[in-house]
């Protein structure tokens, strides 16, 4: 009998990856990191502000968390949350220009300029790792549906930071700057970085 010549870690990361199959119901679907947002507060931007909502509505790598932060392009980055499977992060941004930075077993960016009363839609989208799913920004700049985008609105839980989650943005500080610099100069040498940047014109 021939013996398998996938790699285990390839199974691992398919295992992950493809555990939409089987999904949680939708009160597990908050990361421990996080608290639940109630009422208008996550659906409208503050008073100077643009709100930024970053929602995760597809099945796959359900199992993987992403988190989130601002200010990428500098060493002061700031964690906004940790976004799993049904859930979104609503940001409330300074206008103006941001670079965006999601991690899971790597780190990708988006660019984005941004202007105060204005909402955006960004979806975490998931693809395979070697170990476990990676992330990606796809910023909606008027190509997703409004038909769609209700519903992903509809199907995901708005969540924001609690003090689990600033304690292991902390904890976790070293791993983080460690893939941001290690990927951040790939980001800004693809040619198709254009496609991962969110337009000022594309907020409702």
């Amino acid at each position: 009998m021939k013996k398998s010549l996938i790699p285990a870690a390839t199974i691992l990361g398919m295992t992950l990856f493809l555990g939409g199959c089987i999904t949680p119901a939708a009160t597990d679907r908050v990361s421990p990191h996080m608290e639940r947002i109630t009422g208008e507060a996550s659906m409208r931007p503050e008073p100077g502000k643009a709100l930024v909502v970053f929602m995760r509505p597809g099945r796959l790598a359900w199992a993987v968390n992403a988190t989130i932060y601002d200010k990428a392009d500098t060493p002061d980055y700031v964690y906004l949350g940790t976004v799993s499977y049904g859930s979104r992060i609503p940001y409330q941004a300074e206008p103006g220009r941001h670079m965006f930075m999601v991690v899971g077993e790597s780190a990708d960016f988006m660019q984005a300029d941004l202007e105060a009363g204005k909402i955006y839609y960004v979806v975490v989208a998931a693809r395979m790792g070697a170990w476990k799913a990676r992330f990606s920004f796809r910023p909606d700049n008027g190509q997703i549906p409004e038909s769609e985008r209700r519903q992903w609105l509809a199907d995901t839980v708005p969540l924001r930071p609690g003090k689990a989650g600033f304690a292991w943005a902390k904890e976790h500080a070293n791993s983080i700057e460690f893939k941001r610099s290690k990927y951040l100069p790939a980001w800004r040498a693809k040619a198709d970085k254009d496609k991962q940047v969110l337009k000022a014109a594309s907020g409702h």
